[in-house]
């Protein structure tokens, strides 16, 4: 990834940290109607 400014990275980790944990949320809910 290309070095920029200190604020553009730190908007790359704050998207991709929300991506995981939407992602991990929408896998659990899923897992959960699955045994239920």
């Amino acid at each position: 990834m290309a070095t920029g400014p200190v604020w553009q990275r730190i908007a790359w980790f704050v998207a991709i940290w929300v991506a995981s944990v939407a992602a991990l949320t929408v896998v659990a809910y899923a897992i959960r109607l699955a045994i239920l």
